[in-house]
């Protein structure tokens, strides 16, 4: 091998050397600028970046402590992709799996962990329900070229338990079955199809359309039903079908 490929290897190898173990928190000082604008506020960084973490403060609806870990790929790094291993833990949550960004794409893979039902809080409070419990998460991925999904997997799932629904001041409680849903990407989109574990009877889809940056709810009549306000008709005829923009 020629001294002057040696020389080049040498010199890569020493920036890469440098990069990896550059400390996280000087890191985050020099982009200061250009995370001002982001809803968070970082409280604490340790390691370096090749491996390190940061914990910080979510603002509602997903409010409380976030503590953040990675772990970047190197063979991947070399092959033009960012990879690595993230850890996502807070008071109501702990998710756990493989981010990727690179020249073939973009997503996440082998995410798994779990959520408080009370985390959705805000949101089901706005239709007078609250719910118990946790909401699992396993073996979910995504992957995204341009705008467009291309593959997806894995199932989101919550075991049921008791809900309370609000009714005109008198709050009613129902045993409602355990939830299900199963990841696809259909047509560029991502699809979230939901069925109930009791008689795997289906109950809606959440929909996640990034080229046009629109997300979808589906919900049947059988969620009625299954809450016990159904009366006679079909319950696979849809009782909402609504899209809204983003908030990103």
């Amino acid at each position: 091998m020629k001294t002057r490929s040696l020389i080049l290897i040498g010199l890569l190898s020493f920036v890469l050397f440098v990069i990896a173990l550059f400390p996280a928190s000087l890191a985050l000082r020099l982009v200061g600028g250009a995370s001002s604008g982001l809803p968070i506020v970082v409280e604490q960084v340790g390691g370096t970046i090749w491996s390190g973490f940061f914990q910080t403060r979510l603002p509602q609806p997903v409010s409380g402590p976030l503590l953040v870990q990675w772990d970047l790929k190197a063979l991947r790094l070399l092959m033009g992709e960012l990879a690595l291993h993230l850890r996502m833990e807070g008071g109501q949550y702990r998710l756990e799996g493989d981010g990727f960004w690179g020249l073939w794409g973009k997503g996440v893979a082998d995410l798994n962990g779990d959520v408080q039902a009370a985390m959705l809080e805000q949101v089901l409070s706005q239709y007078d329900v609250s719910a118990q419990g946790a909401i699992k998460v396993d073996a979910v991925s995504a992957k995204l070229s341009g705008q467009k999904v291309v593959s997806a997997g894995g199932n989101v799932s919550w075991s049921g338990g008791p809900v309370t629904v609000g009714g005109g001041g008198s709050p009613q409680n129902i045993d409602f079955p355990g939830v299900k849903g199963e990841l696809a990407a259909t047509e560029g989109n991502l699809i979230l199809i939901v069925t109930e574990t009791r008689a795997n009877q289906a109950l809606g889809e959440l929909s996640l359309l990034p080229e046009q940056g629109l997300v979808g709810v589906k919900v049947l009549k059988r969620v009625l039903s299954l809450a016990g306000y159904g009366g006679q008709g079909d319950d696979d005829k849809t009782l909402l079908n609504l899209q809204q923009p983003l908030p990103f």
